[in-house]
């Protein structure tokens, strides 16, 4: 599967909708995602916040993806969902190690706990989004 980015998130909203310290996703093309998710009877979301729509199983209560009515050109797919043939063996683990690795953006670091969710590398790092957008972490 190609995507975009592979990014995390520190923000207290995704870390209660993950039940993880660091939410980690890879932001794909609708297209890409085959079935659909919306297509499918256990799927469903909610509206967590204006434009912002969360999706997960009915079944078992898993968040799958993150979506905004503002971009419908790319959906957030929470990377623990990928199935483990991806993540451990394909190429030896490297797939996985990849698509681990943020290499687009770290958001709401102002949320990091030191030494613990701060210690991945890559990526662009924003503390917190304003009112003039993201502002970036000072080096």
């Amino acid at each position: 599967m190609r995507y975009l980015n592979a990014d995390t998130l520190t923000g207290t909203m995704c870390r209660k909708w993950t039940s993880s310290l660091i939410a980690q996703f890879i932001i794909v093309f609708p297209d890409q995602l085959k079935p659909a998710f919306h297509t499918q009877e256990t799927y469903d979301e909610y509206e967590s916040s204006p434009g912002r729509y969360r999706g997960f199983c009915k079944r078992c209560g898993t968040s799958l993806v993150w979506r905004s009515a503002d971009d419908s050109s790319t959906v957030d797919v929470f990377l623990g969902t990928v199935d483990e043939r991806w993540l451990v063996h394909e190429d030896g683990g490297k797939v996985g190690q990849e698509l681990a690795r943020p290499n687009g953006t770290q958001f709401w670091m102002e949320n990091a706990i030191p030494g613990v969710t701060d210690l991945l590398k890559g990526g662009k790092e924003f503390l917190r989004e304003g009112e003039d957008g993201w502002e970036r972490k000072r080096e």
